[in-house]
């Protein structure tokens, strides 16, 4: 007997148990599902089935009458189509696409109108934006191809550079993602401006205090200069700082999604080690880089009175190479989302929101002195205020 074979689509807001609502009633009138897609977005959850009829107890039009009560027990609205399969090409070719970089308007439509005018084929495509990064993975069929394959790299690679973002190409085995390197370089404070100015005002600090000197200052000399506004602080005040901060829920959604389509994580920002650990066991993430300040084992407070030389220069390159050498990975395979240069406020990708009371609270019980809470507001990474 010959497959009976039909499309059944449909869309709905997102429950616990609707693929189960959905499926079980088809399996029992003796649906075959041969093919399936599910997804959610936003909480609109989405599904695609090819479903084989020509073993079901109920004819087509009874199936459509069954879709009909499911969808008014789940409200997931399915609807349903003959199909007809189309033969896989003898030519086809898949590769895998990513694209990284920050985000802006235009760059699905830029990359998705490009491949049509070489005749690629988009067959499946996923993409998240979350605090202002961009991240994309398309697959391609080049089969029919109008240009070859180094020719294509060229010009997506141009395009895409234009608009910031990283393009990476995997042409072998692209059903199994090799692993990828994301680096969020960050020169300025995890604090956001605004909250930072609210902190300053509600102690009295001047914002003089903490900025860095136009001109005159490299972040290894600002650093330094704040090493020693935190001699002798209490370790347990810094740990009761980093539990206390959260992570935006668009950082977690992007992380997340990161490490489903392959990627180790890195941070490297201008702050100091002692809160970038805690932060990166509550990211979850890879790896962290910041300046290194001494830790006095027996009273557990920070040594800040140190020496030139003792905090050692951050340099992106030796990082990267690092990286490379330790996940075996080729430098191509390694994608910077940094903030130098940008205009934005905030921190691209990983953002954290401070409890202003926890920082105000030990203050104000002299836990934290004017000096101490200077040291410890420019050790987030450098502000811009």
């Amino acid at each position: 007997m010959r497959s009976m074979l039909y499309i059944v689509y449909g869309i709905g807001r997102d429950a616990v148990g609707l693929v189960g609502g959905i499926t079980a009633p088809i399996a029992e009138v003796g649906g075959n599902i041969v093919d399936m897609r599910q997804d959610v977005l936003h909480g609109l959850f989405t599904i695609y089935m090819v479903v084989d009829l020509k073993q079901a107890s109920a004819s087509p039009e009874e199936f459509e009458t069954l879709l009909d009560r499911i969808g008014e027990e789940t409200g997931v609205r399915l609807s349903i189509e003959k199909y007809s399969p189309v033969a896989r090409s003898a030519e086809k070719t898949n590769i895998l696409l990513t694209l990284v970089g920050r985000d802006k308007p235009g760059i699905i439509a830029a990359i998705s109108e490009k491949l049509g005018t070489y005749n690629i084929n988009i067959e499946i495509s996923e993409m998240v934006a979350r605090e202002g990064v961009f991240l994309m993975d398309l697959l391609c069929d080049v089969g029919r191809s109008s240009v070859p394959m180094e020719n294509l790299k060229g010009v997506v690679r141009e395009i895409m550079a234009s608009m910031d973002i990283s393009t990476m190409f995997q042409t072998e085995d692209v059903f199994n993602k090799k692993k990828k390197i994301v680096l969020f370089d960050l020169s300025q404070s995890f604090m956001a401006s605004e909250t930072l100015r609210e902190v300053l005002n509600l102690s009295g600090i001047e914002g003089s205090c903490i900025a860095r000197a136009a001109g005159r200052e490299d972040d290894l000399s600002y650093m330094h200069a704040t090493a020693g506004y935190l001699d002798g602080l209490p370790l347990n005040v810094v740990d009761a700082v980093a539990d206390s901060t959260q992570v935006s829920p668009g950082t977690m959604e992007l992380l997340q999604t990161l490490k489903i389509m392959g990627y180790k994580i890195g941070l490297l920002s201008t702050g100091f080690t002692f809160f970038l650990e805690p932060i990166r066991r509550k990211l979850d993430i890879d790896y962290a880089f910041g300046f290194e300040l001494p830790v006095d084992d027996d009273s557990k407070t920070l040594v800040g009175d140190i020496a030139p030389g003792v905090l050692s220069p951050l340099k992106l390159s030796a990082i990267i190479e690092n990286l490379a050498a330790t996940e075996k990975v080729e430098r191509e395979d390694i994608t910077i989302i940094s903030d130098r240069g940008r205009d934005d406020p905030r921190t691209p990708g990983i953002r954290l929101d401070f409890n202003m009371k926890v920082i105000l609270d030990f203050h104000n019980q002299h836990i934290l002195s004017r000096d101490a809470l200077t040291g410890l507001l420019r050790s987030f990474g450098i502000p811009r205020l």
